[in-house]
């Protein structure tokens, strides 16, 4: 019999590269048929059309709520890649979630482990777990978002790390109380799960190697910082794209106790449209093709509405003011970007431009 292969962006690829290496003959639903070959394609996903599959394997991103009763979910047999990677993959197992601050937990972990021993960072962070599934490192530290977490069978995990909980993405979830409850299926069932109490995520990583590994890490050692997480580009400019959520921004505003001109964007949806009062920059800009939806959201005392952050740059230029610019958009790209990268480079890119 045929598996079934549901949901088609980088999860579903590299489920497609393992079933082919494993000889498993398999079909594809995806909602963009677009995207599919032809001869692979299941064209609606129900219950009546996955009859004649022996397994599914669901990308985390898709919402079997939208095509199953909760009953029909319940006696699915389907796997996730967590769940093949915990089985193949013999390395020691560090899972990291929270709602902020998570990939760059994974980023100095991953470091501070190589330094001691051998490791590689998977996960929402970069390559997908399938894809090194015969990795011989000792370690994987491994970024799991919710929808990771929701599909997950069984928690495999030796070690867990939760670097906060707040709202976000409730138009997946529903309502916070689940994005809670699917964040905490990480918590270890073998080892240990640290609750991270502060955001000095690089001494969490040392400490936690030092305990590990035996290893101690000299406190001047160098290590990568992720690009657009509060990242300072000059001295007058701070590029916050990776800010997608209220919880991120908020962060922002009170980590750097921010007086300055703030520019936001992107689609409030995902936090369902909740209202925002912003307390302390001096302005708040706010452009792109969700301008209009967000400006209903957001009280503070000086909005500035347009059309593109060209525009803004333009009045940045001009006012030739001293203030410090922070670009902490608060949402997901939504129709502005393919992504945060993507606007983070823009905002960098415009940034050289005009300064």
């Amino acid at each position: 019999m045929k598996s079934l292969i549901v949901g088609y962006g980088s999860t579903g690829r590299s489920f497609e590269r393992y079933l082919k290496k494993n000889t498993i003959l398999f079909d594809i639903f995806d909602e963009d048929r677009k995207k599919l070959p032809d001869e692979r394609a299941l064209e609606t996903l129900s219950s009546a059309t996955i009859s004649s599959y022996e397994k599914l394997y669901v990308s985390p991103g898709v919402n079997l709520r939208k095509y199953f009763t909760p009953s029909e979910i319940d006696n699915l047999v389907y796997e996730s890649d967590l769940d093949i990677f915990f089985k193949e993959n013999e390395s020691i197992k560090i899972g990291v979630t929270g709602t902020n601050g998570k990939s760059t937990l994974v980023s100095y972990l991953n470091q501070a482990l190589n330094l001691a021993s051998s490791s590689i960072a998977l996960g929402n962070i970069g390559e997908p777990l399938l894809d090194h599934i015969e990795h011989k490192n000792k370690y994987s530290v491994i970024e799991v978002s919710s929808f990771q977490l929701e599909k997950m069978e069984k928690n495999n995990f030796d070690f867990s790390f939760i670097t906060n909980i707040h709202k976000d993405h409730i138009d997946f979830h529903g309502d916070f109380e689940t994005y809670k409850k699917e964040k905490l299926k990480i918590c270890s069932e073998k080892g240990q799960t640290f609750f991270c109490d502060e955001y000095d995520y690089r001494n969490i990583a040392i400490n936690f190697v030092k305990k590990l590994e035996s290893y101690v890490i000299n406190k001047q050692t160098k290590f990568i910082n992720l690009p657009f997480r509060l990242e300072k580009v000059s001295e007058k400019f701070i590029n916050d794209s990776k800010s997608t959520n209220s919880s991120s921004l908020f962060y922002a505003l009170n980590r750097l106790d921010f007086k300055g001109d703030l520019i936001m964007c992107g689609n409030p949806a995902k936090e369902g449209y909740e209202q925002l009062k912003i307390l302390g920059p001096r302005k708040v800009y706010i452009y792109g093709k969700h301008k209009i939806e967000l400006s209903k959201l957001i009280s503070h005392p000086n909005l500035s509405i347009h059309e593109n952050l060209f525009e803004i740059f333009e009045i940045l230029k001009k006012e030739s003011n001293k203030e410090l610019v922070l670009f902490s958009p608060g949402n997901p790209s939504g129709n502005d970007y393919k992504n945060y990268i993507e606007r983070g480079e823009h905002f960098n890119k415009l940034k050289g431009e005009y300064f």
